[in-house]
Protein backbone atom coordinates (compact mmCIF):
# COMPACT_ATOMS: atom_id res chain seq x y z
CA UNK A 1 0.00 0.00 0.00
CA UNK A 2 1.20 3.47 -0.81
CA UNK A 3 1.32 6.20 1.81
CA UNK A 4 -1.69 8.04 0.40
CA UNK A 5 -3.68 4.79 0.33
CA UNK A 6 -2.75 4.13 3.95
CA UNK A 7 -3.67 7.69 4.96
CA UNK A 8 -7.01 7.39 3.18
CA UNK A 9 -7.71 4.05 4.86
CA UNK A 10 -6.84 5.47 8.28
CA UNK A 11 -9.20 8.41 7.67
CA UNK A 12 -12.03 6.05 6.67
CA UNK A 13 -11.42 3.95 9.79
CA UNK A 14 -11.49 7.07 11.99
CA UNK A 15 -14.78 8.12 10.40
CA UNK A 16 -16.28 4.65 10.87
CA UNK A 17 -15.36 4.68 14.56
CA UNK A 18 -16.89 8.14 15.02
CA UNK A 19 -20.16 6.88 13.55
CA UNK A 20 -20.18 3.76 15.75
CA UNK A 21 -19.41 1.37 12.89
CA UNK A 22 -16.78 -0.53 14.85
CA UNK A 23 -17.16 -3.82 12.98
CA UNK A 24 -16.50 -2.18 9.61
CA UNK A 25 -13.61 -0.19 11.10
CA UNK A 26 -12.06 -3.34 12.55
CA UNK A 27 -12.39 -5.27 9.28
CA UNK A 28 -10.70 -2.49 7.31
CA UNK A 29 -8.01 -2.00 9.97
CA UNK A 30 -7.07 -5.68 9.89
CA UNK A 31 -6.22 -5.36 6.19
CA UNK A 32 -3.59 -2.70 6.87
CA UNK A 33 0.09 -3.43 7.35
CA UNK A 34 1.33 -2.33 10.77
CA UNK A 35 2.65 1.23 10.77
CA UNK A 36 4.89 2.54 13.53
CA UNK A 37 2.90 5.77 13.84
CA UNK A 38 0.88 7.45 16.56
CA UNK A 39 -2.20 7.53 14.33
CA UNK A 40 -2.05 3.79 13.59
CA UNK A 41 -1.70 2.77 17.23
CA UNK A 42 -4.35 5.23 18.45
CA UNK A 43 -6.77 3.63 16.01
CA UNK A 44 -5.72 0.16 17.09
CA UNK A 45 -6.23 1.12 20.73
CA UNK A 46 -9.62 2.67 20.04
CA UNK A 47 -10.82 -0.38 18.12
CA UNK A 48 -9.61 -2.78 20.82
CA UNK A 49 -11.21 -0.58 23.48
CA UNK A 50 -14.57 -0.77 21.65
CA UNK A 51 -14.39 -4.55 21.86
CA UNK A 52 -13.19 -4.49 25.49
CA UNK A 53 -9.90 -6.15 24.56
CA UNK A 54 -8.26 -4.26 27.39
CA UNK A 55 -4.79 -5.80 27.13
CA UNK A 56 -4.50 -5.07 23.41
CA UNK A 57 -5.85 -1.54 23.93
CA UNK A 58 -3.40 -0.86 26.76
CA UNK A 59 -0.49 -2.14 24.65
CA UNK A 60 -1.52 0.05 21.71
CA UNK A 61 -1.90 3.19 23.84
CA UNK A 62 1.42 2.48 25.59
CA UNK A 63 3.04 2.17 22.16
CA UNK A 64 1.63 5.61 21.28
CA UNK A 65 3.24 7.00 24.44
CA UNK A 66 6.56 5.35 23.50
CA UNK A 67 6.43 7.27 20.20
CA UNK A 68 4.93 10.48 21.64
CA UNK A 69 5.19 10.72 25.45
CA UNK A 70 3.05 13.89 25.45
CA UNK A 71 0.06 12.33 23.65
CA UNK A 72 -2.94 13.24 25.78
CA UNK A 73 -5.45 11.04 23.92
CA UNK A 74 -3.45 7.90 24.66
CA UNK A 75 -2.85 8.96 28.28
CA UNK A 76 -6.55 9.72 28.79
CA UNK A 77 -7.61 6.40 27.26
CA UNK A 78 -5.16 4.50 29.48
CA UNK A 79 -6.56 6.32 32.51
CA UNK A 80 -10.11 5.45 31.45
CA UNK A 81 -9.24 1.76 30.97
CA UNK A 82 -7.52 1.61 34.38
CA UNK A 83 -10.64 3.09 35.97
CA UNK A 84 -12.80 0.50 34.24
CA UNK A 85 -10.54 -2.36 35.28
CA UNK A 86 -10.25 -1.10 38.86
CA UNK A 87 -13.97 -0.52 39.25
CA UNK A 88 -15.71 -2.68 41.79
CA UNK A 89 -19.16 -2.55 43.24
CA UNK A 90 -19.27 -3.02 47.04
CA UNK A 91 -22.94 -4.08 46.81
CA UNK A 92 -21.90 -7.17 44.86
CA UNK A 93 -19.60 -8.18 47.69
CA UNK A 94 -22.29 -7.79 50.41
CA UNK A 95 -25.27 -9.93 49.47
Amino acid sequence: MENTEIENSLKVIEDLLKTEKAEQARNLFEKLDEQNTVRYFLLKGNIEQKYQNWGEAINAFNHVLDIDPENTEAANNLHLIKNILNFWNPDLLNP
